[in-house]
């Protein structure tokens, strides 16, 4: 039924039409129905007068009457003072609706007669009212009352809560002066895979098995649970053939045995995180053949010493692919 009602509110005179067309006993389904908003709402003035026997609205006698903060509230209210017979405008500053956050700062403007003021305000005011009502205080069911208004049983939930972790949890205790040995299979498949020493609640030392076969094959020690040496064995045959240094986490120094006969032949720094510089010195020798200067983590230039006199006089310059482009004899001592 409502479906030959739409049609009229495309123009001013579609209002008269409504008011004389629509069954009185159905009027109050289009009372603020935010779907059906005439076009004199919509349009800035002038617009054809709403109600027969009153001249057009202009713009020099118009009165705000309400500003709302966007336009669909606002046509929630000029349609029900249309309905009401009371011609209203929007007025908003929007750049044509090509800026719709526009009309949260400077608001939606609703308009209407100087004489029509006193009657829009009246029924703003009940329209207003009625919404208001609708939206009622629900009160707590008596269980939540009970509950949440007792700090004691929160208190004691705490309490209860930090008991039980303290007791069950390996690493509350950890952390105050308990010393001993905790064990952890890293890669759940039933073997133990890392051993943490604690000291007065602090890990000293910790023994790796990277490659699982039952033997450690890496030592951490560290100071003020702060790394500070690593021991690794590479080629897992219990011997230890790297060594490494920290000063923190990103900057340490390693020394590598390539051979595996137990003596370092290379020596490498770290700065951030990455490799700045390679010494090389074969059986760990006085003299360093090679020196490899990194930046960024890549090779940037080596240093060589060709006839091991203690001198470098080859410098190689490689590009980011670590691919030599350049050599040229130098004399640096090393």
């Amino acid at each position: 039924m409502w479906a030959q009602y739409l049609g009229v509110f495309e123009g001013g005179a579609g209002g008269n039409f409504l008011q004389s067309r629509v069954p009185r006993d159905h009027r109050h389904a289009f009372k603020c129905f935010p779907g059906f908003v005439t076009a004199s709402s919509l349009t800035p003035w002038p617009t054809p007068a709403f109600r027969q026997g009153k001249e057009t609205m202009n713009s020099d006698k118009a009165i705000v009457v309400r500003t709302y903060v966007s336009e669909a509230a606002a046509s929630i209210a000029a349609s029900c003072l249309e309905s009401e017979g009371i011609e209203a405008h929007i007025q908003k500053d929007d750049c044509g609706g090509a800026y719709p956050a526009l009309q949260m700062s400077g608001g939606v403007r609703l308009l209407v007669k100087a004489e029509d003021l006193e009657d829009a305000e009246k029924i703003l005011d009940e329209m207003e009212a009625e919404d208001s009502e609708k939206v009622e205080p629900q009160e707590e069911p008596d269980d939540r009352k009970k509950t949440g208004s007792s700090p004691l049983l929160l208190l004691g939930l705490f309490l209860l809560g930090l008991a039980i972790g303290y007791f069950l949890s390996p690493e509350v205790r950890l952390r105050s002066n308990y010393t001993g040995v905790e064990k952890a299979d890293r890669n759940k498949a039933g073997v133990v895979g890392a051993i943490y020493h604690y000291v007065d609640g602090q890990l000293a030392r910790a023994e790796e098995d990277r490659n699982y076969d039952g033997k450690p094959d890496a030592w951490h020690k560290f100071v003020a649970e702060a790394i500070s040496t690593v021991t690794y064995d590479d080629n897992f045959d219990g011997q230890p053939d790297r060594w490494a240094t920290y000063k923190d986490a990103f900057d340490y120094v390693e020394r590598v045995d390539t051979d595996f006969d137990g003596k370092p032949d290379a020596t490498i720094y770290y700065v951030n995180g990455l490799r700045k510089r390679v010494d090389w010195h074969p059986r760990d020798a006085a003299i360093i053949e090679r020196r490899e200067i990194h930046e960024h983590g890549v090779l940037k230039e080596a240093l060589v010493d060709t006839d091991l006199d203690g001198i470098f006089d080859l410098k190689i310059t490689y590009d980011r692919y670590e691919r030599p482009i350049e050599k040229t004899k130098v004399w640096i001592p090393n």
